[in-house]
């Protein structure tokens, strides 16, 4: 593996031109992925200038590691004000960054934020309208947006992407992560693994529409997954090396994000699943689990019908008559009743993109039907082995389908078709809907 790749390398260089033609830029100034790596907090503070520091946790993080910022801060001669929030869950929504916005003081001078994805993507968010430097120490190796420029939030109950900023500094103290719940660290194993369907569906959607892809940045990424890969087995151990390469590998896909512009190196048709079944959660209190798990088994469906899909022939007057027959109307009805309130701002998103065009859909279908074996021999290339990947999760401990997190198998054929309705990105319900099979791959697949 090229070591011009690692997170070292990566940090190294602020920004360069890549061959794909964009300035690639990481704002990152510093990751820091070791035993004790919480000791150095308070000289990155001071790195900063500054005086007074905002720390953002919540009841679980608190103990975790947020008394131990605090006292080094005291001990460091830091002043600071303290948000703890009171619950042991909580959504990412506008009462959660109401309250982190309200309770933040115009004298701090930077945000400190303890926790995973939530408190980190509400700070993330916070900094950025502050305009007040970030670090977040991080408890769990969980997710993949620790150094995305994104936060992942629910707006009027829709799961939405909002510009945020990426954080100045990444604290990872070995002794911390390594005492995250199994699950959690499961649950970042299972956004890395992600990935493997992000890059094949970057390639394949390049292909199809003609959008922006830099395989420089897709190597970034593959070479992160490797690693992640390769150390798996050793997860139930908290295994130091297996923890610190699955956090490296989520720093690193979150610069190679920001390299991009984009979330497509990280982000496809996985993803949307773990979205929808959220907003499922959120209106009819389904269940639901982490977001990394649910990643990996969406990343568990989706080889599934990659792999139906191998042994199919495009069809012409199946696609035409699937177009055809396409009812935006009863479309929308129906996603309605499967998504509740944050359907609405989906099917608006849609209306305005005008997303179901037949004439685009036949300019799309042409480039499918003409480059069809280019597109197996992506998939063949990107995508591992299905059952190979199923042991590897069964062996760690980790759920690999949709019953072992609550869900029915019923209800996935329809989360798989309205994945395509979450944002305007090529995935694979996409290309199945172009192809006309996306109903009756869904029942093959599925039931």
């Amino acid at each position: 593996m090229c070591e011009k790749y690692s997170l070292e390398a990566l940090l190294s260089r602020n920004e360069y031109i890549c061959n794909c033609g964009k300035m690639h830029k990481n704002t990152l100034k510093a990751a820091v992925i070791e035993k004790n790596a919480l000791q150095k907090i308070c000289g990155f503070i001071r790195d900063f200038e500054a005086s007074c520091a905002y720390v953002v946790s919540d009841i679980n993080t608190e103990s975790a590691a947020g008394e131990a910022v605090k006292n080094l801060l005291i001990e460091g001669g830091i002043r600071y004000i303290d948000y703890v929030y009171p619950y042991k869950h909580f959504e990412p929504d506008e009462r959660a960054v109401g309250a982190a916005f309200m309770h933040y003081s115009n004298e701090c001078d930077i945000i400190i934020g303890v926790g995973s994805g939530v408190i980190n993507d509400i700070c993330k968010l916070l900094s950025a309208t502050a305009d007040k430097p970030y670090i977040i120490v991080a408890t769990a190796p969980s997710m993949d947006g620790y150094a995305s420029a994104t936060s992942s939030m629910i707006r009027d109950g829709l799961k939405i992407s909002l510009d945020s900023k990426c954080p100045e500094v990444i604290i990872g103290d070995l002794d911390i992560l390594c005492s995250a719940p199994v699950k959690m660290i499961c649950s970042g194993f299972g956004d890395m693994l992600a990935k493997y369907i992000s890059i094949c569906e970057w390639r394949i959607g390049n292909l199809v529409t003609g959008e922006y892809y830099c395989e420089e940045v897709a190597s970034i990424v593959r070479y992160a997954l490797k690693k992640c890969v390769e150390s798996a087995k050793y997860i139930k151990n908290r295994d130091e090396d297996t923890v610190r390469n699955i956090m490296e590998g989520m720093i690193i896909s979150g610069i190679a994000m920001n390299y991009a512009g984009i979330s497509r190196p990280a982000s496809g048709v996985e993803h949307y699943f773990s979205h929808i079944w959220d907003m499922r959660a959120l209106e009819f209190s389904t269940p639901m689990d982490f977001h990394g798990i649910q990643c990996a088994i969406g990343t568990v469906l989706a080889l599934k019908v990659y792999d139906r899909i191998k042994s199919v022939i495009p069809d012409r007057n199946k696609a035409l008559k699937r177009a055809e027959a396409f009812s935006a109307e009863d479309h929308f009805e129906a996603l309605r009743s499967f998504l509740g309130r944050g359907a609405q701002a989906m099917i608006d998103s849609q209306i305005k993109e005008d997303r179901y065009n037949q004439q685009k859909h036949l300019q799309r279908f042409e480039v499918i039907e003409k480059n069809w074996d280019k597109i197996i021999g992506i998939i063949n290339e990107e995508l591992p082995d299905t059952a190979l990947l199923i042991d590897l999760l069964e062996e760690i401990g980790a759920p690999v389908s949709v019953c072992d997190i609550g869900l029915t198998e019923g209800e996935t054929a329809s989360a798989f078709l309205f994945t395509r309705d979450i944002r305007d990105k090529y995935i694979l319900s996409s290309l199945l809907f172009d192809m006309g099979i996306d109903k009756e791959t869904a029942e093959e697949v599925f039931g």
